[in-house]
């Protein structure tokens, strides 16, 4: 019997550790999305900072 309450702690425990790493590797990975969401913002703006030049550059163009 006591063999028995052992093995059920220690699966209980188990079960913990297991529930500790996923609640880890599930914020690791809502950490992973919202840091390329950055990038691709940070990056888009870059972009739309080009784009807007070149465009005012071919405004100065045309108005010649």
């Amino acid at each position: 019997m006591n063999e028995l309450v052992e093995n059920n702690v220690e699966y209980y425990e188990f079960l913990s550790i297991i529930h500790e790493i996923s609640k880890k590797s599930h914020l690791i990975a809502i950490q992973k999305d919202n840091i390329k969401k950055v990038y691709q913002n940070y990056d888009s703006k870059l972009y739309r900072i080009k784009l807007e030049k070149e465009i005012a550059e071919l405004d100065k163009l045309l108005a010649k």
